[in-house]
């Protein structure tokens, strides 16, 4: 029955399951699975690399679309494009999930890259109780009307590598969705991708060689190590052997991305973590004076940012006054809230 529909349902069997008992709900949420257990506190989960969110979603859109043409009944918007701190991008959400298929189906609109949902407009002026009447987003009002037991003439798929489940956005969309949790990538996850993809070309994977991967690039982010898997893949071709070897010939370290790693690890108390980074580097021709001094230099960058935030500047304000790349400034500001 549509009122037994799970909350969270996890991809693999869990998901086929669900999909297959064709009691399509009118909203998905497909994002990155939470850590088991109770995470420490300021620990942030990681994330699941693009492609996985991707096959999920594409699960989802198969089973929304049956009945209907999926040439018509089907729109992917990308949530980087346009205006999404007012009516922009919203509204042309909003509009194509009104629209009625042409065939009896759904229509199924999917967003992609939707990490920084937020409402905007009218909806941005701090209230938080308001009626549905006082909903000054468009997407927002689209939300509040949709009855998650009933069969909506729409489909709904919001797809991100994280849901911020503190903004108010996403509280009121994950209530009225079923939520599709992608295991996050890891190094054994990472391993177990190159082994398999490497078995149907006989390729030989070595162990640890996703370790070494992560390792050298300081547990970057899921789209850079996945990408950098399957170039290694591909460089080992048919038949071919991959081992550590190869991925300390081809695989730069990435000096900025192991300092950030050494932080988060002392953060999270992880001591063989932080040592077995700083060995890495050490073994690789950086001087240990130098070493301190990035250290060094990273803790007082670090304080910087963290004084312009407590002065109320955005992150584009701390960009421009410190003359950082606002990825950086973004980046040490996660950082922040796990220290």
């Amino acid at each position: 029955m549509a009122s037994q529909r799970p909350k969270l349902i996890h991809v693999g069997q869990e998901l086929t399951d669900h999909l297959g008992a064709g009691d399509i709900a009118p909203v998905y949420v497909v994002t990155s699975a939470q850590p088991k257990g109770r995470p420490r506190r300021g620990q942030e989960p990681g994330t699941a690399d693009p492609w996985a969110l991707q096959a999920a979603t594409q699960l989802v859109e198969a089973a929304a679309l049956k009945g209907g043409d999926p040439s018509l009944d089907h729109v992917r918007i990308d949530y980087l494009d346009g205006d999404h701190q007012g009516a922009g991008v919203h509204q042309i959400i909003a509009s194509e999930a009104r629209s009625m298929s042409l065939f009896g189906g759904r229509r199924v609109v999917t967003v992609v890259h939707a990490e920084t949902l937020e409402w905007g407009g009218a909806a941005s002026t701090g209230k938080r109780k308001r009626s549905k009447k006082d909903a000054g987003d468009p997407l927002e009002r689209v939300v509040a009307d949709i009855d998650r037991a009933a069969r909506a003439p729409f489909v709904l798929i919001v797809v991100a590598s994280k849901a911020d489940r503190r903004k108010a956005a996403w509280k009121q969309v994950l209530a009225k969705a079923v939520e599709v949790a992608v295991p996050p990538l890891d190094a054994p996850s990472l391993q177990r991708y190159m082994e398999g993809e490497g078995k149907a070309y006989q390729i030989r994977v070595d162990r640890d060689v996703a370790q070494k991967i992560w390792d050298r690039l300081g547990g970057a982010d899921a789209a850079r190590l996945r990408q950098t898997a399957d170039r290694l893949l591909l460089d080992a071709g048919p038949s071919g052997h991959l081992t550590r070897k190869h991925v300390e010939e081809v695989v730069p370290i990435d000096r900025d991305a192991a300092i950030f790693a050494i932080t988060d690890a002392l953060t999270d108390e992880d001591l063989p973590r932080a040592f077995a980074v700083l060995h890495l580097l050490l073994t690789h021709g950086t001087p240990p004076l130098s070493m301190v001094a990035f250290l060094s230099s990273h803790y007082r960058t670090l304080m910087r940012v963290g004084a312009a935030r407590g002065s109320g500047q955005g992150e584009a304000e701390i960009a421009s006054s410190l003359g950082m790349h606002p990825f950086r400034v973004k980046r040490m500001l996660q950082q922040l809230r796990r220290i």
